[in-house]
């Protein structure tokens, strides 16, 4: 099998895992048995739990950013394990730091913590597209060579 195409599986199984996992998020976030606080999750309106576009559209963000990090961790700690050289290592922290971030940064994650939105609207979802487009060229230089 060609490396693209193992890359392009892996990133592929990676976010169906990370759609599921934050579907089950969702699906308890939405259980009818919550408190009414604050948080995306506990937004209740008319008996229906509802989730803002930015939201959900940082949720996606962050899913995929989460699958492009954990693709280029595994192929540059494979580079590491061929060359050792120290600059490997420093990709290695790099996109540690990066699946680290998106971890973070997922809109799922400040929702179950209880943590409500700033209400900064679209402002909120540019680090995610900054951080994609990053994973991406790091993504295709990898490929690359």
């Amino acid at each position: 099998m060609s490396k693209v195409l193992r890359i392009a599986l892996a990133v592929s199984f990676l976010t169906i895992i990370a759609l599921a996992g934050s579907g089950l998020v969702l699906n308890a976030c939405a259980s009818p048995g919550m408190s009414r606080g604050s948080g995306h999750c506990n937004d209740l309106y008319q008996g229906y739990w509802t989730f803002d576009w930015d939201f959900t559209f940082g949720t996606i963000l962050s899913i995929i950013n989460m699958a492009l990090a954990a693709v280029l961790l595994t192929a540059y700690i494979g580079l590491y394990r061929k060359t050792s050289t120290e600059f490997n290592l420093i990709l290695i922290i790099v996109a540690v730091t990066l699946l680290c971030f998106s971890i973070v940064a997922n809109p799922l994650v400040s929702a179950v913590l209880g943590y409500e939105g700033s209400g900064l609207g679209p402002f909120v979802i540019l680090p995610d597209l900054f951080t994609l487009a990053a994973l991406s060229a790091l993504l295709y230089l990898s490929l690359k060579y």
